[in-house]
Formats: C-alpha cells, structure tokens, sequence
C-alpha cells in the first residue's frame, strides 16, 4: 500500500487553509505588537550618571513623577537644543556629543524618559511625551529660554516626543537623526496593526518649523526610507542630510562635523527668514 506522504507532512489540503494560517500568524503578531512593544521600544541601560553631576538638574512633571535633565547654557546669541535622545541610552551617555554641540556655541537641555536614568516612572508613548513637554516647560519658564532661540532635537525613538512638540510650539528648528515614520510601520513600511506608537508620520505634514533630517545609509535598524518620507511630507523649509557608509548607531562617528554644519546651516537660515 503506498503510504500517503503529502498527507503527513502537510495535512489535507483544503482553500480555507492558507487563510487559517495567514490569520494566526497575523494574530500572532498583533499579540506581540500589542502586549511586548513597549519592551522592544525601550531598552533602559544602567544609569550612566547621578544626580550629584554638576549639569543635571530635575523638574517635577504635571503627574508628579521627578524628570531628570541636563543643562549647558547656551553662547550668546546662539540657541538651545532640547534633545530627545535614542533608545538604549541616557544623558549620562551622551555627555561628549553635548560637548562637541557646547563647543559650537549651542545650549543643550536634554531630558530622560521615565524609567531612564534618575527619571522616574514606566517608559510609554504617553509619559514620554509628558517627560518632552516637562522639558520644555522648564527650559522656557525656569531657564527663560525664548522659544525663537529653541530647536527641538530627536534621535531615532527620540524623533517621536520631538515630533509631537514640534505639531504644538513655534520654535527655530526641528533637527530628526536616524527618525522613524511610526514605531511599527518602520517594521512593516504599511499601517498593519492598531494601536501603533510615535505616528510621526501623521503629524510632520503640519509642521511648519524649518526642518533637518540626518540619516545613514546603512541604516538597518530605521531604514533610511523613514527619513526621506518625513522629509518629503514636511511643508516647511526643509534639508536633507544623507550620511554614506553610516549605520544607526554610528552615525556621529562617522560624520560629526558634516552633522554639525548642516546644524549651522538650518540656524543661518532660520535667521535670515526672520
């Protein structure tokens, strides 16, 4: 008797089947979007400082929670940077890109996001952005920063609460290195799931605030695609920064200074539209 070999490796097949399996695996994926992203989103790292630095400061959010920040006053007449910073890191990280900034004239006030370095609180959408808009509050209100002499900075998970400010305030400028279009469609390039996180894509087309987007071409963690496409959908004056041979995370290394000067280039020109 022949032995019905197809049937044991792959069962009967029937035309309901490829459906079945489409809609696990696409349910299988939703659970994952849903119920893990926030784990994937943010990756805290070990607190690289403490709170007896002398540049960082804290300000209280409007829930209550204690937000770290770090402070570097700006040169005379240039303006200040409120940074949003990448996953994986915190301000205490970043302490030599501040100083490269500083030494240029700029202000820097970065901030973390709850649940990084002394901030306290859970990572999410929502708290980040409080985190964002705790920042601002205290760079305008406390340090009397104008806020024509602010340009809201943000790096990769970073470009989402920067985003989000910028659809809110006037400011001089919106700087976007290695950004995302939303957190899940930089996965899966269409809208597949709800509950999708940072839709910077939805907001950037009313951003009028002048715009720089620096990205590497090697990208393989946020696709070089994702900037291009803010880029193309943002409605003010606008500049495209192309980093060759640069990947996610090294992008400063192998381009600081080109980064710095188109920096310089979107303030003189942000000057001259005044």
């Amino acid at each position: 008797m022949m032995i019905k070999w197809k049937k044991y490796l792959i069962g009967e097949w029937s035309w309901t089947r490829p459906i079945k399996s489409l809609s696990f695996i696409y349910l299988s994926l939703l659970i994952v979007a849903l119920g893990f992203s926030d784990l994937i989103i943010y990756q805290p790292p070990t607190a690289g400082y403490s709170e007896n630095d002398p540049q960082i400061h804290t300000a209280v959010s409007s829930s209550g929670i204690r937000i770290g920040l770090f402070h570097l006053p700006a040169k005379p007449g240039m303006p200040t940077l409120l940074w949003s910073h990448g996953n994986a890191e915190d301000i205490g990280y970043l302490a030599d890109r501040f100083q490269s900034f500083h030494a240029r004239g700029y202000g820097i006030l970065a901030y973390d996001y709850p649940g990084y370095g002394i901030s306290e609180g859970k990572p999410d959408e929502d708290n980040c952005y409080e985190a964002c808009q705790t920042a601002w509050d205290h760079l305008t209100s406390q340090l009397n920063v104008p806020q024509d002499q602010i340009i809201i900075y943000g790096q990769s998970v970073g470009s989402g609460p920067s985003v989000w400010l910028a659809s809110r305030v006037d400011t001089a400028g919106l700087m976007l290195v290695s950004p995302f279009v939303s957190a899940f469609r930089a996965v899966t390039r269409i809208p597949l799931f709800p509950g999708d996180r940072f839709n910077n894509i939805h907001r950037i087309p009313d951003i009028k605030t002048p715009l720089l987007v620096v990205h590497g071409d090697q990208d393989q963690v946020i696709g070089p695609w994702n900037g291009r496409k803010l880029y193309k959908l943002h409605n003010g004056p606008k500049k495209f920064l192309n980093i060759p041979n640069a990947g996610h995370n090294d992008i400063y290394l192998v381009a600081s200074e080109p980064i710095l000067d188109a920096l310089d280039t979107l303030r003189l020109n942000h000057s001259h539209t005044e």
